[in-house]
């Protein structure tokens, strides 16, 4: 093999082309790999890296960290058991982790009692149920509160994506008022 004056040996196109592939490989596995552990170590994704709602008796007054009540804040009704709430999990929390600490909530009703010992239903539960207009508790849902009073809520996946589009871009009318 020719040697040059600068000790360099002369690559053909084959062999350009085999260490061009090589440094599109190995980047491609790097950018996958970061995106993994990005992935595994990113606490918006758990449901527990919020606040959760623990009974129906606290849904209008939700308290921050120095026991004030809070005026305008929204929480995102979810259960275990709900397909569609798995299905769009990851774009609600994504969405929810934009928010103020004081204003996205969570409530787990596959996991709150509705009922005490005596299989009662609870007061709090049948209060909760009767302001928000509904017999039972549909999820997905979003609960919007402003100035402390009940506002509305919004059902299904598409309309609480869009809430909370609207709430992160400031846009959301009761919040502005």
């Amino acid at each position: 093999m020719a040697t040059y004056k600068k000790g360099f040996k002369k690559q053909n196109t084959e062999m350009l082309l085999l260490k061009t592939i090589v440094v599109v490989i190995v980047s491609v596995i790097l950018l996958v790999a970061i995106a993994f552990v990005y992935n595994a170590v990113t606490k918006w994704q758990d449901y527990k890296s919020y606040d959760q709602v623990e009974n129906y008796a606290d849904v209008f007054q939700m308290k921050d960290d120095a026991d004030v009540e809070l005026g305008d804040y929204v929480i995102y009704v979810y259960s275990d058991t709900c397909l569609s709430c798995k299905e769009n999990k990851n774009d609600i929390l994504r969405l929810g982790n934009k928010l103020d600490e004081n204003i996205f909530f969570l409530l787990n009703s596959a996991t709150l009692t509705t009922k005490d010992s005596e299989n009662n239903t609870l007061p709090a539960y049948t209060s909760f149920l009767e302001t928000i207009g509904k017999d039972q508790i549909p999820t997905p849902m979003l609960v919007v509160v402003v100035n402390g009073n009940f506002e509305e809520i919004h059902v299904g996946p598409t309309a609480v994506i869009n809430t909370l589009t609207s709430i992160e871009e400031g846009t959301y009318e009761p919040f502005n008022e």
